[in-house]
């Protein structure tokens, strides 16, 4: 039970970018990749919870966590998209699923980062070790 209080933030948010992609909109932005940057952000976020998760609830080796991490966030990001294929005036775009993925990538390093800051270890030092 206490595994999957951990994984609980990820879900919730999750559920809420399922959401926010179920939504038709007109919004048209002019700003070149935009959408991209948008999908990043997201999915920081994301990777940052899952990184949660996994590391609080797995007593497994460093590089098994961050392996689950970036494959359960991309697996995420592409069902996100499977799922726009569905919405009126969505697409599905192979390109937002990458974009998906350097976000998921980019919080599995802040949180690596901040964890480092907290125990005093490098991410090196932590990998190697494992």
């Amino acid at each position: 039970m206490k595994k999957i209080i951990f994984f609980t933030p990820a879900a919730l948010y999750y559920a809420f970018i399922f959401y926010l992609s179920s939504r038709s909109h007109d919004i048209k932005i002019d700003i070149i990749f935009f959408d991209k940057v948008i999908h990043i952000v997201e999915f920081v976020l994301l990777g940052l919870l899952l990184s949660f998760g996994y590391f609080m609830s797995l007593k497994s080796p460093l590089l098994v966590k961050a392996v689950l991490t970036i494959c359960s966030g991309i697996l995420l990001g592409g069902l996100d998209e499977f799922h726009q294929y569905f919405i009126p005036r969505r697409s599905v775009e192979f390109f937002d699923v990458i974009a998906d993925a350097i976000g998921i990538l980019i919080g599995l390093l802040l949180y690596y980062y901040f964890s480092r800051s907290a125990k005093g270890k490098t991410f090196a030092e932590k990998l190697l070790k494992s």
